[in-house]
């Protein structure tokens, strides 16, 4: 009963508002220690997703490995590298013929590399995740939703791509 409690709560830790499509992966050798994750490339207009991107999965390892983060790839032992392939802002939601409700869509490509061996140890081309978030229809001063939207998307993001990595799906 240990290890369905233990898979209930792995599930429950690793959902989240998006969704990711599964890569080939296998278990981080024992040998790396470190990892170099340099700001991931964006390949789309939005300016700066790959920062935020980039900033959550740091922020995701630090608080849940053991593994020294860097962006210096003469300290590391491993590489993870990611490129932005695709960015699309669609209305979901309309009232009174005004879209109150986008979602946001983000694909990229990723790959976690053993820098010793050069073998793949993570990769997943077609990684995707969506958030939704709402346009206020109030009078008064525009407050922007997609910064906070994307950063929720950001997070959710970094949970689900270490989590993925961490549990060798």
């Amino acid at each position: 009963t240990s290890h369905f409690f233990f898979l209930a709560w792995t599930l429950l830790i690793s959902s989240g508002c998006g969704y990711h499509l599964s890569g080939k992966a296998a278990a981080i050798p024992g040998d790396v220690h470190s990892i170099a994750i340099p700001v991931f490339v964006n390949k789309t207009i939005k300016y700066s997703i790959e920062q935020r991107l980039t900033s959550a999965v740091v922020n995701e390892f630090i608080a849940r490995t053991h593994y020294q983060i860097t962006s210096d790839l003469k300290s590391a032992n491993a590489l993870l590298s990611g490129e932005v392939t695709e960015y699309r802002s669609t209305p979901v939601i309309f009232s009174n013929n005004v879209a109150t409700t986008y979602a946001i869509t983000v694909r990229m490509k990723l790959s976690l590399t053993d820098l010793k061996t050069n073998k793949l140890i993570f990769e997943n081309n077609n990684y995707a995740f969506r958030e939704e978030f709402e346009i206020s229809s109030q009078p008064g001063p525009f407050f922007p939703e997609e910064g906070p939207a994307m950063d929720r998307l950001a997070a959710a993001f970094g949970k689900s791509l270490v989590s993925t990595i961490l549990n060798s799906f």
